[in-house]
């Protein structure tokens, strides 16, 4: 077995609801005035594309609605990486370079300026327009927009001036360009018909999508794809909820690749020459348990009560395997401006108790919790939540559910454990999970003040932002917003036969197509 670590490192799922809410829920690009302007070749012959992956993951896609603006969970971005393109490819190490964009240009702190390649046609046959760009970029961008991918942008619009279209932001937006590598181009066809994305994903990418059925989404190598051909031919994401199966499979060889594994996973390949470990493989992330904003839990100094009753150290040590970070303040620890508070909410069960008295809750607290096999060691974190907190005199009535079902009723129940990965690599994504449209979905929380330190952080591309992102995640830190029980490092285990495999650090697999069999 080889173990590679990368310094690079919600998910939060909305499932079918999104359809009708449409909402889901970093390296940081240089923020300055400096003016960059880059320009790549678009293809390279290649030989014809062979074999199959199957990449196994523990949960499915959101729902069977292919709209890649909408997704928010770990296998709808694996999908949408494969069939769409961006306007910018982020590779391994962060770097951006051209995609879709034939090239592109900072021209202020408020515009990005990209040429639209030509000659790229979609699935469908039809030609790509900037006007396509264009519609695509202002779906995500323009002002209250109830899309998930709304927190890869900022308020602004986007229009066409022959082949280049002209994004600017109403204020500065420092992270657009990092944006620009994961805002998926989507025909103004399918935007005019929604319903298209009943039936199909119809994208630029390097892959068609074939089908979904039986837990498996089926997409194959695109013969006319405009840049450089995939060397694998057909990609399979299997859904496998079982983590024992999961692993079964991968060390059978009936999958390729495992998702998201756990520390019990990694010491099945210990010592197998067949497998290579992949650390740190996406973005920043934190495992949290959502606290919906109801109840007794809308009170900050509940909740701040409880998080003393919580040992997230044992937790990570025991549970986790020590593999990840504990995070002490509103955001992952390898995001840019991370800064721990002075309040590290320790566990002090018998301060917790005294709060919990003291507000009027003395053995007589019952909260619910719904539990999956969403994130790693999930049950087993779960079990521990609520074991300490009936230490402390708080019942919590458990209810496991089914992935699929688990992610679109987590918000019937008082707590839930998920992933918020930070699909940009930016704070303002991170953030974004709690303020306006999206804190209100995912939370049911609305505060005037938060969003206030949110915009003011994601307005602010010069060198006062990062004091204003710490004002940010301090502020959810201090009314203890969620349980932040710590960083998730993504660990795929990949087989040996697949060569050349590497990810950036976003949550698809948009550099798939350099990996072969």
């Amino acid at each position: 077995m080889k173990f590679l670590k990368d310094k690079s490192s919600l998910t939060h799922d909305v499932s079918a609801r999104r359809r009708n809410l449409r909402f889901g829920a970093a390296i940081l690009v240089s923020a300055s005035l400096a003016l960059a302007s880059t320009a790549v070749a678009a293809t390279s012959a290649s030989a014809a594309p062979t074999g199959q992956l199957i990449i196994a993951n523990a949960e499915p896609i959101t729902a069977a609605y292919y709209d890649p603006h909408s997704a928010f969970g770990l296998v709808d971005a694996q999908l949408g990486s494969l069939v769409y393109d961006t306007l910018l490819l982020m590779d391994k190490n962060g770097k951006l370079s051209p995609s879709l964009a034939s090239s592109y240009k900072r021209v202020s702190k408020t515009e990005v300026d990209v040429v639209v390649r030509t000659g790229v046609k979609f699935h469908d046959g039809t030609a790509l327009t900037p006007a396509d760009v264009a519609a695509s970029i202002n779906r995500v961008i323009v002002k209250d927009s109830p899309l998930a991918f709304a927190l890869l942008g900022a308020p602004g619009k986007a229009t066409v001036s022959g082949d280049t279209v002209k994004i600017v932001t109403d204020k500065p937006f420092g992270a657009l360009e990092n944006s620009l590598a994961v805002i998926a181009i989507v025909s103004s066809a399918d935007i005019a018909k929604p319903d298209n994305w009943k039936v199909t994903a119809n994208g630029t990418g390097p892959y068609t999508f074939v089908s979904y059925k039986n837990n498996d989404i089926t997409v194959t190598a695109n013969p006319s794809y405009w840049g450089t051909q995939p060397k694998i031919k057909t990609i399979i994401l299997r859904y496998i909820e079982d983590t024992q199966a999961r692993q079964s499979a991968l060390l059978t060889g009936q999958v390729d690749m495992s998702t998201r594994v756990g520390p019990q996973e990694i010491a099945g390949v210990k010592g197998n020459s067949s497998f290579t470990v992949f650390s740190n493989q996406g973005p920043p992330s934190q495992i949290i348990s959502i606290w919906t904003d109801r109840g007794p839990l809308k009170d900050p100094a509940l909740r701040r009560a409880i998080s003393y009753a919580i040992d997230r150290k044992t937790i990570n040590a025991v549970i986790q395997g020590g593999m990840n970070n504990l995070a002490f303040n509103g955001m992952p620890t390898n995001m840019p401006f991370y800064k721990p508070a002075a309040e590290h909410y320790a566990y002090n069960p018998g301060k917790a108790k005294a709060l919990l008295k003291s507000l009027g809750f003395n053995n007589n607290l019952t909260l619910t919790m719904s539990t999956s096999s969403l994130v790693p060691k999930q049950a087993e974190i779960d079990q521990a939540i609520v074991g300490y907190l009936k230490a402390v005199g708080v019942t919590v009535k458990l209810t496991k559910l089914e992935v699929g079902k688990f992610r679109t009723t987590y918000s019937d129940y008082d707590m839930s454990l998920n992933t918020i990965a930070t699909f940009n690599n930016d704070p303002s994504f991170a953030l974004g999970i709690y303020a306006g449209g999206i804190g209100k979905a995912v939370f049911q929380w609305s505060d005037a003040k938060f969003d206030a330190l949110f915009a003011a952080q994601r307005d602010d591309a010069g060198s006062t932002r990062g004091a204003k992102v710490n004002a940010a995640q301090t502020y959810l830190w201090t009314v203890a917003r969620t349980l932040w029980v710590s960083d998730e490092n993504w660990v795929f285990i990949v087989n040996n036969k697949v060569k050349n495999y590497t990810r950036s650090p976003l949550v698809g697999e948009a550099l798939i197509v350099d990996a072969s069999l």
